[in-house]
């Protein structure tokens, strides 16, 4: 039995939920692909050439460590060597992410003539009862270790070192619960993304799995062969369907969150990704939002008042129509 997911938080949620769902599964066989497949050439996927900008979005930002990148490179394609290891596939994806949702087209194409049994784990929502039931249980059984804290502030993260064990499991949890709180409408929690979901609450989306039929196989390889096919420069999630579009597919959303005035670049990125997530439910990412705000302003829609190698120190404003 394998499982696979795309991408290291997932794969970090999956090893901490598997003591509790398949303790005898050893860490090894849970399976995670790096690549973004709604993005770029997919022709052949195993092309690290065709791949390099879309596994390594970063390679042109001086801060990222270059070796840390090519030992991501390498733990990919490792991976995708492994899938020939597979007797047994448990997928783990979101219903609403194009990226996990072409990941599984890719995955399901790479089993299918081995005919193999194959099982989905579909994220998407969840009763708010119910995660509060889990919720309830897993603080009554809990007898958690140490915990450790890390947030988008440094001067956050260096006092949070200092602060004692039961303080910081306080926090770890009423984040945990703003999060969650954050993803509820109508008393249903919404998942976009596997690696959204804690740990204890993967055993209800496990508990819900179902075996693919072959003929429910078979539509996938011939949709991941439509997609190959098509080749666009992006896939997203359109009316419910991963679709192949143009590369300028998120550009208006992107847009709106641009001002007039001179604004940090970063802020356009953040709005972008928060509005794509909101209402389309398209998870996109940081750089290709950036490469996006490039293309914009060679189309003379936005201007890029300081330029920089890096969002984070370009400054940019919409230009007036």
């Amino acid at each position: 039995m394998y499982w696979i997911c795309f991408g290291d938080s997932a794969r970090g949620l999956l090893r901490q939920a598997q003591h509790d769902i398949a303790p005898g599964m050893t860490d090894d066989h849970i399976l995670a692909l790096l690549d973004n497949y709604s993005e770029g050439d997919i022709t052949d996927v195993t092309n690290r050439a065709a791949r390099k900008a879309i596994l390594t979005p970063w390679h042109g930002d001086p801060e990222p460590d270059g070796s840390w990148m090519d030992e991501l490179v390498e733990r990919h394609y490792e991976t995708l060597a492994r899938l020939d290891e597979v007797d047994e596939a448990v997928i783990w994806y979101s219903k609403g992410n194009a990226l996990e949702q072409c990941g599984m087209r890719y995955v399901v194409s790479r089993l299918y003539e081995k005919h193999i049994p194959v099982w989905a784990v579909e994220v998407n929502t969840m009763p708010a009862d119910e995660i509060r039931r889990i919720n309830d249980q897993t603080r009554r059984e809990s007898n958690a270790g140490a915990v450790g804290v890390i947030t988008d502030s440094r001067a956050l993260n260096f006092l949070l070192r200092f602060a004692p064990q039961a303080l910081l499991q306080r926090y770890a949890a009423r984040v945990e619960r703003r999060l969650q709180k954050e993803r509820m409408t109508d008393g249903i929690a919404y998942f976009s993304a596997v690696g959204e979901v804690a740990p204890n609450l993967m055993p209800y989306f496990y508990q819900h799995r179902r075996q693919l039929t072959e003929t429910e196989q078979g539509q996938l390889l011939s949709g991941w062969k439509r997609l190959q096919e098509e080749n666009a420069p992006l896939r997203a999630m359109v009316d419910g369907r991963v679709q192949s579009v143009p590369a300028d597919f998120y550009d208006e959303a992107i847009l709106s969150g641009i001002t007039e005035a001179e604004m940090p670049a970063a802020h356009a990125v953040g709005r972008a990704m928060g509005e794509l997530d909101m209402k389309t439910g398209n998870r996109v990412g940081d750089m290709f939002i950036f490469a996006r705000i490039r293309a914009l302003a060679q189309a003379g829609k936005i201007q890029i008042v300081h330029d920089a190698p890096t969002y984070r120190d370009m400054t940019i404003r919409k230009i007036r129509s």
